[in-house]
């Protein structure tokens, strides 16, 4: 069980998550949805020790213990052009080797069953640059993967991504979940939210505004003040 309390994130003097506390079980896919600017990314990266923040959580505060505890996948995540998929998604192993140690047979089973359950294992020879988007984005999903973390934490991991990619990496997501690792996915769609998660959090301007099931959570008053739409889909006028 990961808990938060009250987290809070300020950026030059401005708060950009806003005293949020929540818990989140083992093996729960959780959408955490919201406008741009409601502090999704803020609370993700809070959540994974790479920018300061007010409040506690129950995760490692060391960081090399944290970085076995999460995974973390970065919106637009990079990788040299030049390296092979094999060993970007080798990077994921790196909390669990120790300095100047080499690969164990254990680590390279980890890879091997990410590149497989990411469904790139027959590229896992070529180089980043010779991939297009949607390959690209699941060698980023599978070194996350092979970091077997307890908490994956992914942002806007389907941005910019067609629909078949799309798919494939929720699907990836919540195989995850199924086999007990809590996922939280900072998402803009909300039908694959829908789709796919377990419960959503809703963010408006830096506040947890709501945490539950879908129907629950977005209901039409939040989907009509919080994302300015209407439940069938049209701009609330």
């Amino acid at each position: 069980m990961i808990t938060l309390r009250n987290i809070s994130v300020k950026f030059g003097g401005k708060l950009a998550v806003r005293d949020v506390s929540a818990v989140a079980s083992e093996g729960e896919f959780i959408a955490l949805v919201g406008p741009n600017g409601s502090g999704k990314s803020s609370l993700l990266k809070a959540m994974a020790g790479l920018i300061p923040h007010e409040g506690s959580t129950n995760l490692p505060s060391d960081r090399r213990d944290r970085a076995r505890q999460i995974s973390y996948l970065a919106q637009n995540a990079v990788a040299p052009d030049d390296h092979k998929v094999r060993n970007i998604v080798a990077l994921g192993r790196t909390p669990h080797i120790g300095r100047l140690a080499r690969i164990s047979k254990a680590d390279q089973s980890a890879v091997e069953a990410a590149m497989e359950k990411c469904g790139i294992s027959n590229f896992a020879d070529r180089t980043f640059k010779t991939l297009s988007g949607g390959e690209k984005t699941r060698v980023h999903l599978a070194r996350t993967i092979a970091t077997d973390a307890p908490l994956l934490l992914a942002d806007e991991p389907v941005t910019a991504l067609d629909p078949y990619y799309q798919l494939s990496v929720m699907e990836v997501l919540r195989d995850a979940s199924r086999e007990g690792t809590t996922v939280i996915a900072a998402l803009h769609d909300l039908a694959l939210a829908r789709r796919f998660c377990d419960r959503v959090w809703v963010m408006s301007e830096g506040h947890l505004l709501a945490d539950g099931t879908f129907d629950k959570t977005l209901t039409p008053e939040i989907l009509r003040n919080v994302f300015r739409i209407t439940r069938d889909g049209n701009i609330a006028r």
